[in-house]
């Protein structure tokens, strides 16, 4: 029960400003792609929309990992390397990265599944 509400909760975190600005980044190779080209415009689409969504769930599994705080650690030691008069200890700098999580969504992994899903049923469904 409290995954479900954990997840619930990361789905109300979706900015539709920030997933409009995701689609179009994400979806511009493979709506250009599609339309210049001069045959099978919707099996380029779909190719190029899978091997978006393939890169994306990769860049999204590596955020995830991020947001769920496992390179703390590197961050702050990076952190103290760079700015060694304003050290803080680890348990601070660890607190402080949870807070700025909290807000956060996975939009890669998200957009990733989402254009995998959609390849699959243009390519079984409509092809």
């Amino acid at each position: 029960m409290s995954a479900r509400l954990t997840l619930l909760k990361r789905f109300k975190n979706i900015k539709p400003g920030v997933i409009i600005a995701h689609l179009i980044i994400t979806l511009a190779y493979p709506a250009i792609r599609a339309f210049t080209a001069e045959g099978s415009k919707l099996l380029l689409f779909t190719d190029a929309l899978t091997i978006i969504g393939a890169l994306l769930i990769v860049i999204g599994i590596f955020y995830g990992l991020a947001l769920h705080g496992d390179f703390d650690r590197v961050g702050y030691t990076f952190m103290r390397g760079v700015k060694s008069s304003a050290v803080k200890d680890y348990s601070a700098f660890q607190a402080d990265s949870k807070e700025r999580r909290e807000e956060s969504f996975n939009y890669p992994l998200f957009l990733g599944i989402v254009y995998i899903v959609v390849s699959v049923i243009i390519g079984y469904g409509i092809l």
